[in-house]
């Protein structure tokens, strides 16, 4: 439970009891639980512009993933709140570098993306940094460096997949005491989800040597097709010691709590994840779902606007942007909590009135 809220460790709700070496360990994890068990009540960014933005078109391109969609309305609101013009670009699964050049050709002024690497639309990135149009991302692994390699940021990172990834990773080594055997649930073609995965195989490694991960790999067409929870189902069939599912990220989860139940499996684990939304709280709070993190997709896409106000002024720094790059976060894992984000939806938006203190950093 969160130890905001008083309640008792989680590592008492299973588990063996472990002992010597292991408690040491668990002892580690759970310092790293207790540390993202309240709500973050501010934001990292604090420094004022010193100037007001001038008008900008900002270029959104939304992904195949049904979420991306969700994050285009997110920035619509945050550009919006600068006076500035956003003009949306579908990219399909196979070709992310066409949506991105029709942008180019749009002559917009900045370029957001979320979860496409740059790897996979290099030719359009070289006309973009030579026509001087600036790329801004959230979930990838890509390391901004400004002007150098016109990266000008990447909110939830791998380093912010390092921080959330071991947090989860500790949640569930202690919740079991020291005898997790997880399944993770991930999309291989997105780097910043197997950044995770890396972080939380790695954190188990650390602090819970009774602990196993084993990756279940899906792709965004399993996803799109409904065929994730069969997917799920079938490998914890033929693997019943796993007693853990871990999920990436919340579209993962989708259709998977009924797929158990009607397999007669949902005793069978605890259902974990990362960036939790109204359906995954929805299931912490009766209990079908054990623990989600909470992190604010919302706040994300006006943490990448805020990198875009502050080159438009030229008072952007990589240092700020690194020190933005982690978004705040915590772990929801008992249902009376779980049940204040139920009627949100779109799960936790971020610390309370964050939209005015940017506006205010802003000065609109």
């Amino acid at each position: 439970m969160l130890a905001a809220c008083g309640s008792s460790d989680s590592s008492d709700k299973g588990g063996a009891s472990p002992s010597g070496a292991a408690s040491a360990d668990l002892a580690a994890a759970r310092a790293v639980v207790d540390k993202y068990s309240s709500v973050p009540t501010s934001i990292v960014q604090d420094k004022p512009l010193g100037s007001a933005p001038p008008e900008k078109k900002v270029a959104f391109i939304q992904c195949a993933d049904p979420n991306c969609a969700t994050l285009a309305g997110f920035m619509k609101d945050a550009t919006g709140a600068l006076g500035w013009k956003l003009v949306t670009f579908s990219a399909s699964a196979g070709d992310y570098g066409a949506a991105i050049q029709q942008a180019i050709d749009a002559k917009v002024d900045y370029i957001s993306i979320t979860g496409i690497p740059i790897a996979l639309y290099k030719p359009q990135m070289d006309e973009a940094k030579a026509k001087g149009i600036p790329l801004f991302h959230c979930y990838n692994t890509d390391v901004p460096a400004g002007p150098q390699n016109n990266l000008y940021s990447d909110c939830f990172d791998s380093t912010a997949a390092n921080v959330y990834g071991k947090a989860m990773a500790d949640w569930m080594a202690v919740d079991a005491g020291g005898s997790a055997k997880v399944l993770a649930v991930t999309i291989p073609s997105y780097p910043i989800l197997t950044a995770q995965v890396d972080s939380v195989q790695a954190e188990l490694g650390k602090n819970c040597p009774g602990c196993k991960l084993d990756k279940l790999e899906v792709t965004v067409n399993d996803l799109a097709g409904g065929a994730v929870p069969q997917n799920v189902t079938s490998y914890l069939q033929a693997h019943p010691d796993i007693n853990y599912v871990y999920f990436t990220y919340n579209g993962l989860a989708g259709g998977v709590p009924a797929a158990l139940k009607a397999a007669g499996m949902a005793k069978q684990v605890k259902l974990v994840g990362t960036q939790g939304n109204q359906p995954q709280f929805a299931d912490v709070a009766s209990g079908t779902a054990a623990a989600w993190s909470a992190l604010p997709e919302e706040f994300a896409m006006w943490t990448m606007v805020d990198q875009m106000a502050r080159l438009s002024v030229n008072e952007w720094s990589l240092e700020n942007e690194r020190a933005a790059a982690v978004p705040p976060f915590y772990i929801v894992d008992a249902p009376e909590l779980a049940k204040d984000l139920v009627g949100l939806d779109h799960g936790w938006p971020g610390p309370a009135g964050y939209k005015d203190t940017f506006k205010k950093l802003w000065g609109v």
